[in-house]
């Protein structure tokens, strides 16, 4: 056969087996696709935002009336008709300030503004830089407010906003509008309450585009959400992810609103600069590169306070602070606790009070609270509480959705102003959460409480009036004060109880959902688990063709019914109400009657063989899987998966070196408990780089960022604050970083080399390729490191970034472009040797294997440029023990051949030869090895873990779709891309093609498509499993207080790696599918 008929021949010898490989794959996507959907939009619900926006008339009293007889005693009767007759009342004061000056620094901390008084606590990079609000706040306290000011998480940009304009709280799958261009703003706010305001008294028309004075200059999630809120012409928006800009946007912010608070006609100017925020990301806070830039801020406030007129409220706030990293997007201590200063330069309060108001009466101990970094307690303000606060002093009403509290001490100083003022933000609060109610019941639970606090604060407000409007009301002034306190603080405690409630019981929960979701995640694990045991059965060769051809029928039946069944229900839910919507119903029934296809179709197969099944490492990797399964039944398991997933891949490892002596040749002795022990080491040696949960305090010590211990011990609770260095890279880690891109490459060859696959393009790809990417890799993040320097100055810095981005984006090409096309086009590492009248074919044994490991390299090397240098050695260990893995699981199946015809010739030849299959076990052990690269390489199943640095790699600015993809692939690469391409090469190492002798008598076909339906359904079970059980514990936890902090990440992480996993498989076969071509353009291979 020559080669031309070899290469028209074959589609028809590869193409069938591997079709029906990846539409078998392709299903099993769909179904894990499909169950996440339901579950996540059943479990993951946003809050009910309502519409309606808070008003009040113009000539609504502002005096309490009197009250009816009976109230003040506690008639239910006279208590509901006072409760009628407060509300139409007013909802707001005359305006306190008619401007304002509102600037975030993004992710300023409350300690950057407050010195601590332990000179043991202080930060040289940190502390005393930003001095001028605490200053302002000792100097002249009655013109000055500073507090710490308590972020809800998630710490992200985008819920804060929301979080500080609307005064409602966030849900944590909010999270991901921060960078999907969701997130529009629709609630009542108090920006759009103050340009109505600002419009009306100016005779403007309320839909005028322009009229209101109203500017912003800074982070553009404003332009976002608030696009329509500002003036035409007067808004200047920068991006908020190029991390490597420290000054583009602080230099906007300082020119534009210094120039908008000079104009005339300026009613609002909203700032929001990030330079503290990118240092921050970009260093840590405790480095170098943060002195300037607080410097800078500082020397910016103190200018904003000296054009201040008399009539301008000045806000300064941190929408979210960062941790000892720099990242923020958690609730550890660090992260949520930003800074708040108000400044007003004719004073913020009014009149003088009889008595310094007593803040902790009125709003509970948590009025203060204690902030880790510094001694002591400290006036701590929930963001939700500038809302009100800010609505009040503007004059416009609380906004309808809001669950903060006015800020005491801004409305305590003058007459019953502070009784007012929680009248109304109680009483706006009551009607919020009366027309939530009928929307949602989430809070039906407290609603006997929630109202008997509402009545006690009506009754005492009642004792109040009663002495306001009695006859001898100014005789009885210490009365009347003495009940005006005890009425505001009965309000203060409706608020506060109110937004506890909330917060404990925020999200709704679709049940239905719910439960398909988990019905179609469960079925898609036994529809797996099936296709992992179809294919060791077979018609002969173990076809997987033949199995396509069985299961299509019942797997279009069955589809074709729930395509039927999701139409009626789609139709049904036009006439009644159902659990399920109509698109539920699209994705549940055809995904359930896929299911029931594949499974009714596996089961019914009728075979007449099986392949050999090793039924104790089977019960070994379900024992493996059960327990990690099982862990997220306890959130401390949950919080300690790092060290579990070790400590169970450490297991299986020490057993699998132990079980390799039992082999029946003295190599297989010699050699399977050797490499299983050299990849426990590898991988033990990997799992040393490490970043720590706050939870795993004061047990974990992390390594992956190049930091110190403070010598004093400070803050052992938490790892995080227990390093108080600046969270870079270290050199010294690059340096390591380079020797590993020297030495990997001759690993690599050595470990071909025992197949005599290390010639031809092998050589090639490892000297042109592989060592030039990793040495790329590693100098990236050595200019990484080197442009952060304090020392250089701006001209080196600037060769340097530039140096940095050069290599970065030289590296993706040769990655990315050439290296993909060497390996697209190159023929197999093989060579001819001629000896006389023979001739050898070099490599021969390990045709697939070899050219899948050249891929894997490929990957690898992509990966290594996307890791930071701690995780560039975790990684490149992980990876040489995915390959000494690939060769322990050879020499198994090996094992396994000798016994088998051991016993075949001790039985006479009767026994029929059974083909051996990759093992369950081998599948999870690369799952399990996964996620110890996952956590040596500087991840965790957290927000704050995500290293948003690595989008930069190649560019100076966010790139689309580059940016997100580098992202993803920092953290899932090392989780699911490159074990699933693992499992291939482990599947194709060391198995030579059957090699036609002549024409006439074709060599039998190939079961390599069984094969690798066997170990890629394997890997995929394990991580189906473990996304079934973190979907379910997260469901089973669902009013726990560690839901959103434990459980729901861990279901998120779960989420994408599954669906992750299957791209990977699907890409990674898709490579075999290449490499069985080219085997078949050489050798006329065929296969089945």
């Amino acid at each position: 056969m020559n080669a031309k008929n070899r290469a028209g021949g074959a589609a028809r010898a590869v193409r069938p087996a591997f079709a029906t490989l990846l539409a078998l794959l392709a299903a099993l996507l769909v179904l894990h696709a499909a169950g996440l959907a339901l579950f996540t939009s059943g479990f993951l619900l946003q809050r009910v935002e309502l519409a309606p926006r808070a008003a009040c008339a113009p000539d609504a009293p502002a005096d309490v009336p009197a009250p009816p007889a009976g109230a003040a005693v506690g008639d239910a009767e006279a208590l509901r008709a006072w409760d009628t007759r407060l509300e139409h009342g007013a909802c707001t004061f005359p305006p306190r300030f008619r401007k304002a000056v509102v600037w975030i620094i993004d992710a300023l901390r409350y300690d950057f503004l407050v010195p601590p008084t332990n000179a043991s606590l202080a930060d040289p990079y940190i502390h005393g830089h930003l001095r001028a609000p605490h200053e302002a706040a000792t100097r002249q306290p009655s013109h000055a407010f500073l507090a710490h000011f308590p972020a809800d998480a998630p710490t992200t940009t985008l819920q804060r906003l929301k979080g500080l304009t609307t005064g409602s709280l966030p849900t944590f799958i909010e999270a991901g509008a921060n960078f999907g261009g969701a997130g529009r703003v629709a609630e009542d706010n108090w920006i759009a309450q103050f340009r109505t305001r600002v419009l009306r008294e100016r005779g403007l028309d309320a839909n005028a585009s322009t009229g209101a004075g109203m500017a912003f200059v800074g982070d553009d999630t404003w332009d976002m959400v608030f696009s329509s809120l500002f003036d035409d012409g007067r808004s200047w928006a920068y991006s908020s992810f190029n991390v490597e800009d420290l000054d583009t946007v602080d230099a906007g912010v300082e020119e534009h609103m210094l120039r908008e608070m000079q104009r005339a006609d300026t009613s609002l100017v909203i700032a929001h600069s990030l330079g503290v925020d990118h240092v921050g990301h970009r260093f840590g806070p405790a480095h170098p590169r943060m002195v300037p830039k607080l410097a800078q801020m500082d020397a910016l406030v103190r200018r904003v306070m000296d054009q201040l007129d008399d009539d301008t409220l000045f806000v300064l706030l941190g929408d979210h602070g960062m941790d000892a990293t720099g990242d923020h997007g958690g609730d550890s201590e660090l992260e949520v606790g930003a800074g708040l200063f108000l400044y007003a330069k004719r004073g913020l309060l009014r009149g003088a009070s009889a008595a310094p108001l007593d803040v902790e009466a009125v709003q509970g101990k948590d009025a203060f609270a204690p902030f880790a970094p510094l001694d002591g307690t400290h006036r701590s303000v929930p963001q939700i509480d500038l809302v009100p606060t800010l609505a009040l002093l503007l004059g416009v009403p609380i906004p309808f959705n809001n669950l903060g509290t006015v800020i005491p001490e801004l409305f305590g100083t003058h007459g019953d102003e502070l009784l007012r003022a929680l009248r109304m933000n109680a009483r706006q609060v009551h009607t919020y959460l009366a027309k939530y109610a009928e929307h949602a019941t989430d809070l039906a639970a407290f609603r006997t409480e929630l109202d008997a606090l509402w009545y006690d604060a009506l009754r005492l407000d009642a004792a109040y009036a009663d002495l306001a409007h009695g006859a001898a009301a100014r005789l009885a002034a210490p009365r009347r004060a003495e009940a005006a306190r005890l009425a505001a603080q009965a309000y203060a405690a409706y608020t506060r109880r109110a937004v506890h409630h909330a917060r404990s019981v925020w999200a709704q929960f679709a049940d239905a959902k719910i439960a398909a979701g988990l019905v179609v995640l469960g079925g898609a694990v036994l529809v797996t688990y099936l296709l992992w045991r179809a294919a060791a059965y077979g018609a002969g060769e173990l076809s997987v063709v033949e199995l396509g051809r069985a299961l299509h029928p019942y797997v279009v039946m069955g589809t074709a019914v729930g395509t039927a069944l999701a139409v009626l229900c789609a139709a049904a839910s036009r006439v009644m109400p159902l659990a399920l919507s109509a698109w539920d119903a699209v994705l549940f029934f055809p995904a359930l009657g896929m299911e029931l296809g594949l499974a009714v179709g596996a089961v019914a197969r009728r075979v007449p063989r099986r392949a050999s099944t090793a039924p104790i490492a089977t019960a070994a990797a379900v024992v493996l899987l059960g327990v990690h399964a099982a862990s997220f039944a306890s959130n401390s398991f949950t919080m300690w998966e790092d060290r579990i997933t070790l400590a169970l891949l450490g297991a299986v490892l020490l057993a699998r070196a132990v079980v390799g002596y039992s082999a029946p040749t003295t190599r297989l002795q010699q050699q399977m408990p050797l490499l299983a022990l050299g990849a426990l080491v590898l991988v033990r040696i990997a799992a040393t780089s490490r970043v720590c949960r706050e939870e795993q305090a004061p047990y974990c010590t992390p390594s992956f960022y190049a930091r110190t211990a403070r010598a004093d011990g400070r803050f052992a609770d938490n790892p995080a604050y227990a390093y108080a260095g600046p969270a870079t890279n270290s050199p010294w880690m690059s340096a390591v970083a380079y020797v590993v891109a020297l030495v990997v490459p001759n690993l690599l060859y050595r470990m071909l080399s025992t197949s005599q696959s290390q010639h031809g393009t092998a050589t090639t790809f490892l000297t042109w390729v592989l060592r030039p990417s990793m040495m790329i890799g590693a100098a990236y993040w050595l200019a990484d490191w080197a442009h952060g320097l304090d020392t250089i100055d701006d001209t080196t810095r600037a060769w340097l970034l530039a140096l940095k981005q050069c290599a970065g984006l030289s590296d993706i090409v040769l990655v990315g472009v050439l290296g993909a096309a060497f390996w697209l086009w190159a023929p197999l590492p093989i060579s001819a040797r001629h000896q006389l009248e023979r001739v050898s074919i070099l490599g021969f044994g390990n045709s697939f294997g070899s050219a899948m490991v050249l891929l894997v390299a490929l990957i690898f090397a992509l990966l290594f440029l996307l890791a930071q240098p701690t995780g560039q050695v975790a990684l490149a260990l992980c990876f040489l023990a995915i390959v000494v893995l690939a060769e322990l699981g050879d020499n198994e199946r090996d094992t396994q051949l000798i016994r088998t015809a051991l016993v075949r010739e001790a039985a006479g030849g009767n026994v029929a030869p059974q083909p051996v299959l990759p093992t369950l076990l081998e599948s999870v052990t690369l799952a399990l090895l996964g996620w110890v690269a996952f956590f040596a390489t500087g991840h965790q199943a957290t927000f704050s873990a995500i290293q948003w640095r690595v989008a930069f790699v190649g560019f100076t600015t966010v790139t689309y779709p580059w940016s997100p993809l580098w992202v993803v692939l920092n953290a899932f690469g090392p989780l699911v891309v490159l074990p699933a391409f693992g499992v291939v090469l482990l599947t194709l190492w060391n198995v030579a093609p059957h090699r036609s002798r002549s024409d006439e008598a074709p060599a039998p076909p190939m079961t390599l498509a069984a094969s690798l339906l066997r170990a890629t359904t394997g890997f995929l079970l394990a991580h189906a499993v473990l996304a079934l059980s973190a979907a379910a514990f997260a469901c089973f936890f669902r009013r726990h207080l560690m839901l959103f902090k434990i459980w729901v990440p861990r279901f998120m992480t779960g989420a994408l790696a599954l669906l992750l996993a299957d791209l990977a498989v699907l890409l990674a076969v898709g490579a075999a599918w290449r490499i069985s071509g080219k085997v078949h353009r050489i050798f006329a291979t065929r296969f089945t």
